[in-house]
């Protein structure tokens, strides 16, 4: 009875002892200050080096990598709450490319020592992914994508095609389309998420309805670079702490911006090299005097590369962007409406209009060189009944100086010509021609139009199949 005694002691404190150890070992994994990186021996097999993160809110595992000095999810977030969604309601898709979250939900729904990436977190991963012409393909999984759309996986970030949910609940793009939410908020309506797709190895900071569903990948520690300045404009280049610049960040190039009215201009041509834009006379250098000559489908960006405001606006399509419109432009700024040119142009001429009833502000928003100067003698022709009269008529001095440009504001509009279809390039020297992304139906959009004979600016339409400059407004 006595060693059956002492047998039945130690079995009891040995169970004690385990008892402990698990209970010591619950604690730890539940205690929500303790190491919450582990690699679980369901996952150890496959990659001893790989680190993995369970979330303790679900349980649920995911595989993390580093890039730079930053720690990234490298699988879609999939924690169920209010406002997130699997594709097509089926579950199935909830495992396989994680939730798609409205932007407000995004913002609530990483973990306790995660965040929503901000501008700079994937401004940073694209840059060290080789920058947006080719960030997409490296961060792009090897499978999953529509035709030729597959990634080389580089960073092993694994991008899945997880496609997107519209605010009235229907699902989209599957296969096609990744996007990830951003913290950078871009209005009331809007915020901005990074594009991937399958047409393309570019990587691109868009904004869109902050109703929709987009995918969301979390990034390890505290937030960076919150203010709504640093977020737009941040550049190593131009400290955030002045105004009249504006970097963009997919090129690096920095350009001159003025405030007129309430509104805050660049105030020289985009020169963003994308296909279907043109160099004048196909001349490198006058891209670099003059900016890139873009076909309206281009200003739209009708192939959704960076917003899907106006994704199919183009030649013979009846299309109803979403304003802003983004088109071609940087982050942050948008392709201007007739109505902002309008309210530019009022602004500048101050109520004073030309004997065509067109704002005087043409030679207040001219460069003072560059323009063909005008012509002293005109002829004017006259229509008699026995044919036509033709007289020469001399400008006076007084008239002559109507001319001379003052570029009041510093906007600087240069004679950049414009392309006209198949039949070339023409008037260089001569006139300026502004796209806005206002459609006046599927051949036609408004512009602004300036010319070294007139003093004053006016819109008018035109045919969309012709190359003109853009100038972007701040959003």
């Amino acid at each position: 009875m006595h060693k059956f005694a002492l047998a039945v002691v130690f079995l009891w404190l040995l169970a004690l002892a385990v008892l402990a150890a698990c209970s010591s070992t619950k604690n730890m994994s539940s205690d929500s200050s303790a190491e919450s990186i582990e690699t679980p021996k369901q996952y150890a097999a496959l990659d001893n080096e790989i680190e993995y993160f369970r979330d303790i809110r679900d349980g649920q595992v995911y595989k993390i990598v580093t890039v730079g000095d930053q720690v990234w999810m490298a699988k879609n977030l999939n924690y169920e709450m209010a406002g997130s969604y699997c594709y097509n309601n089926n579950a199935s898709n909830c495992i396989k490319y994680g939730r798609l979250y409205t932007w407000e939900s995004a913002m609530k729904a990483c973990p306790d020592g995660w965040h929503l990436p901000n501008e700079f977190d994937w401004t940073n991963l694209v840059n060290l992914s080789g920058g947006d012409p080719m960030a997409g393909q490296k961060l792009k999984s090897l499978n999953g994508w529509h035709g030729y759309g597959k990634g080389s996986n580089d960073l092993g970030f694994n991008a899945m095609p997880a496609g997107l949910r519209f605010d009235d609940g229907a699902y989209d793009a599957n296969g096609r389309y990744a996007i990830f939410w951003s913290s950078a908020e871009d209005n009331e309506e809007d915020a901005y998420g990074m594009f991937l797709n399958y047409y393309s190895e570019r990587a691109d900071l868009n904004s869109d309805h902050k109703k929709y569903g987009f995918s969301v990948r979390c990034v390890q520690g505290n937030v960076r670079r919150e203010t709504r300045d640093e977020r737009r404009e941040g550049s190593a280049a131009i400290p955030d702490s002045i105004e009249n610049f504006l970097t963009d960040v997919r090129d690096g190039q920095i350009y001159r911006t003025v405030r007129i009215g309430s509104k805050i201009w660049m105030a020289e041509n985009l020169n963003f090299k994308t296909d279907s834009s043109f160099c004048f006379g196909n001349a490198d250098s006058n891209c670099t005097k003059y900016g890139r000559l873009y076909k309206w489908s281009i200003a739209m960006d009708s192939a959704g590369i960076f917003s899907l405001n106006s994704k199919g606006c183009g030649y013979d399509r009846e299309c109803n962007p979403r304003y802003p419109v983004r088109g071609i432009c940087p982050l942050g700024w948008h392709l201007p409406t007739s109505s902002e040119w309008n309210v530019l142009l009022s602004v500048v001429s101050e109520g004073k209009i030309s004997d065509d009833q067109f704002p005087r502000a043409g030679k207040k928003l001219k460069s003072k060189n560059g323009w063909t100067a005008p012509e002293k003698e005109i002829t004017l022709l006259y229509m008699e009944e026995n044919g036509i009269r033709q007289e020469v008529y001399v400008r006076t001095p007084e008239e002559m100086k109507r001319f001379v440009n003052t570029d009041d504001y510093g906007f600087s509009v240069i004679p950049a010509g414009y392309k006209d279809g198949n039949m070339g390039f023409q008037n260089e020297g001569f006139v300026a021609n502004f796209w806005t992304s206002t459609m006046s139906n599927s051949s036609y959009a408004e512009t602004v139009y300036f010319d070294h004979e007139y003093d004053y600016a006016l819109l008018k339409y035109d045919g969309i199949y012709k190359s003109f400059s853009i100038r972007c407004v701040k959003d």
